[in-house]
């Protein structure tokens, strides 16, 4: 198993080496996935039209055609030495039964068969990528936020490009303002650059363009809905809607995080006090997240929590039935989880 950050590696500078064939790309950094992925299928040369060489499995497909992803698994391809099999699980909102599938391949036995796993939401922690970490035929695309350090040097690079000269107080206001999501990242870089193409910019329009990207993850925006800042929260959705993040895989997020609450409020009614809540072991709570959640837990309720899981729902049918109008229904959403909060 070979395990990289795509962010520090230049693995697609050149062909990969056909030793590998199981390839899983995870993290928590959306914009970063999509970006390998993309690269990924490029050096592997796959043609996602040719239904002789690559098969393509998304969450409904793979969950209502499982006997013929096992087939897929075992046949051989006459074209060419290798077919793949593409399991793009970015947009899920059945994970856990997704899971039980992967969970029973062994991953160091598959042959003559590239397999390609894809996720939004799938972790360190989790059985499959372990099982996959102790394949040697494996490469682990590791797609974790940037970190400051990281977005200051590519910024200061980019500006250097651009001949913006900007003194070392101001370099770090703007790296604040950055998000932490590659994608994002490389939007607000094109952005920069159509601006001063068009006319020499300054500092102020610099923190404009911008428009104070600090938190800009989904973990963060859901953090700020259910703490009640509803107007932050729209601001990092409309953020999201530009660079085409799923409403699946927010609403598989939020749906996550109601469920740890409703853990945690219960936890709290037998007694047990917010510091022992957070530091449950059980409950996976990252020390980072302890402040949203004291705040949650004076601000939330099970049967308000019900409501929006139920609300949340109907959402999930509309987006998946009507998917041009998707962000509509999360605006909705949001609006809906603001007033449970409010009243």
């Amino acid at each position: 198993m070979v395990k990289i950050n795509p962010l520090n590696n230049n693995i697609f500078s050149k062909k990969i080496d056909d030793s590998f064939n199981i390839f899983y790309i995870f993290g928590n950094n959306f914009g970063l996935i999509d970006i390998c992925y993309s690269k990924l299928k490029e050096n592997l040369k796959i043609d996602l039209d040719d239904p002789f060489t690559t098969n393509y499995f998304d969450e409904d497909k793979l969950l209502n055609n499982t006997e013929s992803f096992f087939d897929e698994l075992n046949s051989i391809c006459l074209f060419q030495d290798k077919k793949t099999i593409i399991v793009d699980i970015r947009q899920s909102n059945k994970l856990h039964e997704v899971i039980k599938i992967l969970d029973d391949l062994n991953f160091s036995e598959i042959k003559n068969i590239q397999v390609i796993i894809v996720s939004y939401l799938l972790k360190q922690s989790d059985f499959i990528t372990k099982q996959i970490m102790n394949s040697k035929n494996s490469i682990c695309f590791t797609c974790y936020e940037e970190d400051e350090h990281n977005v200051k040097n590519n910024l200061n690079k980019e500006l250097i490009k651009l001949n913006l000269n900007l003194n070392n107080s101001q370099l770090n206001e703007l790296t604040d303002k950055f998000s932490k999501d590659s994608k994002i990242i490389q939007n607000t870089f094109e952005k920069i650059r159509l601006q001063n193409r068009n006319s020499n910019i300054n500092f102020d329009q610099l923190l404009h363009l911008v428009d104070d990207n600090n938190d800009k993850t989904i973990f963060e925006m859901i953090n700020k809905l259910m703490t009640g800042n509803y107007y932050e929260s729209i601001k990092l959705l409309t953020n999201f809607e530009r660079v085409n993040i799923s409403s699946s895989s927010i609403l598989y997020l939020i749906k996550s995080k109601f469920t740890l609450l409703k853990k945690c409020i219960k936890m709290k009614k037998r007694g047990f006090t917010k510091n022992e809540i957070v530091n449950d072991k059980s409950l996976k709570i990252f020390f980072k997240e302890h402040s949203f959640i004291f705040k949650m837990l004076e601000l939330w309720t099970l049967n308000d929590i019900d409501n929006c899981l139920h609300f949340l729902f109907k959402t999930e049918l509309n987006c998946k039935s009507k998917k041009d109008y998707e962000y509509i229904f999360l605006n909705q959403l949001f609006l809906y989880v603001y007033f449970r909060i409010k009243n």
